[in-house]
């Protein structure tokens, strides 16, 4: 047990006035020896016991990181009680470490058990399951035209579900959440839920109950789970988490006994038929049901939150809405199907979903790193097995890289020709090794959903209702908080 536990422990067991005192001495004794002692990076003084946790249990990080940086510069260190984690800020800087110096910071800490992709520690295992993945998502369509009849399938059943509102003020998470899990579930399962199936909307609340309730304290500071609040909030967590896997056991269980290799239908078979030539170890059932969570989580909500966060600037600029609206209809009408094919065609439209994720990063801070090997950063030492967070956010709100960055800018992404300008800054989907799986698919998505609801809905606010925040909340991502919106069939 360490010191800092052990201390928790005392507080919690032997809660007088001594004792607390006590527990505080020793903690800022150790705390000045082991700052003394280090090379770390500079940071903001941490507090007793918590260390810089205060400022994490509010919902922009994110925003307080970025501010820091004029302080303490791009790399500067925080506190998780006694725990040090480095903050990586700014476009060079996060270059260096996650491309440069890509093997010391692609590892996890130490959440899970190693199964799956997206927590998995960095090493040769995680490596091969990710390349299987990789080449067995590319098999039912991630990255290639194939996968449009999906989606496009999806978005036709989203418009149904829309259609029924009748025009009526409503929140379109719910469907936009089910409407995006189905084309994974369609790839991973090889098919789709109905929007009433019950047990497919448990899964989906265990889902969000996953995200919610994962925020950064939650996730990489355990101890504090002794705290009666936070402690309920895990167990609830924990609860989440068995019942997805659960429910992805039951469908993987349910393939094997279904199992054909004459008929291969999805990634699941195909995860199966590697299992069963029986050659490599690493390849079981609890890593498979691991693995297809991690497909789900990454295919999920933070494609869900961006759609959202892109209906909630439609209905807030209404001008913008019918700028897209006009080119879609002049490269689509209004019954051709969109097609990525055409994407040069649209390039306004493109611009607005690049600036939704420019200006509300759904992954601002992206999953936790950890250092793999002892490493220098601009003349810092970080030992290994340190926690990182790369701060997303501090590029793309850069004002050095974007004029105006907090200003809702679609035209900042258009040439002077009115095309589609790509800029390297542009990174949402975080960069290196752990870059995000599922980042083709929800390109394709987001294009694809957005063209098919703006060429057949006007979105607009209710009469009467409170202009939306476009602040958001942040938890395992940063999504908008709840809104509802009118959807007018055009």
């Amino acid at each position: 047990m360490s010191i800092f536990k052990l201390i928790v422990t005392v507080i919690h067991d032997y809660t007088n006035f001594t004792t607390v005192l006590l527990a505080v001495f020793v903690f800022l004794l150790i705390n000045k020896l082991f700052m003394r002692s280090s090379n770390l990076p500079p940071g903001p003084r941490p507090w007793p016991l918590v260390g810089n946790l205060f400022i994490l249990s509010q919902d922009a990080a994110q925003i307080q990181f970025t501010e820091w940086t004029r302080q303490y510069g791009n790399v500067f260190t925080i506190y998780y009680g006694p725990k040090p984690v480095v903050v990586l800020n700014g476009y060079n800087t996060i270059q260096e470490a996650l491309i440069n110096k890509g093997d010391d910071f692609s590892d996890r800490p130490g959440l899970n058990k190693s199964l799956g992709v997206a927590f998995a520690p960095y090493g040769p295992i995680w490596k091969e399951q990710r390349k299987f993945t990789m080449m067995g998502l590319r098999d039912f369509g991630f990255g290639k035209r194939s996968l449009e009849g999906r989606i496009l399938e999806e978005a036709e059943a989203l418009r149904r579900e829309i259609i029924k509102t009748d025009g009526k003020p409503f929140n379109i998470f719910p469907l936009l959440r089910k409407a995006i899990t189905n084309v994974i579930c369609s790839i991973v399962f090889g098919a789709r839920h109905e929007y009433e199936d019950a047990a497919f909307g448990t899964f989906l609340e265990d889902v969000d109950i996953r995200f919610r309730t994962s925020t950064v304290i939650n996730r990489v500071y355990r101890v504090l789970r002794r705290v009666p609040i936070l402690g309920r909030s895990s167990q609830r967590l924990h609860q989440a988490t068995e019942r997805m896997r659960q429910f992805v056991k039951t469908k993987v269980d349910k393939h094997h006994r279904d199992f054909d290799s004459d008929d291969i239908r999805d990634f699941v078979d195909v995860y199966i038929k590697e299992m069963r030539k029986g050659q490599n170890e690493n390849f079981t059932d609890p890593q498979l049901v691991h693995l297809v969570i991690d497909l789900i989580m990454a295919g999920t909500d933070t494609t869900s939150q961006s759609l959202y966060w892109i209906l909630l600037y439609m209905i807030v600029y209404p001008g913008t809405q019918q700028q897209a609206q006009d080119e879609i209809y002049r490269t689509f009408g209004d019954s051709a199907l969109p097609t990525t094919a055409k994407h040069k065609e649209v390039p306004f439209t493109e611009a607005v979903i690049a600036e939704v994720q420019r200006i509300n990063s759904v992954a601002p801070l992206t999953i936790p790193r950890c250092t793999s090997n002892d490493t220098v950063m601009y003349g810092y030492d970080i030992p290994r097995g340190t926690m990182v967070h790369v701060n997303l956010w501090s590029v793309l709100r850069d004002p050095s890289l974007w004029e105006e960055p907090d200003q809702f800018k679609p035209e900042r992404f258009l040439d002077n020709q009115g095309q589609f300008m790509k800029k390297d800054a542009f990174i949402p989907f975080s960069i290196g090794r752990r870059f995000c799986l599922g980042t083709q698919l929800a390109k394709m998505e987001l294009f694809m959903f957005t063209t098919y609801l703006l060429q057949h809905f006007t979105f607009k606010l209710p009469e009467g209702a409170p202009v939306p925040s476009t602040v958001g909340k942040l938890g395992m991502s940063n999504g908008p908080r709840p809104y509802e919106l009118c959807a007018i069939p055009k």
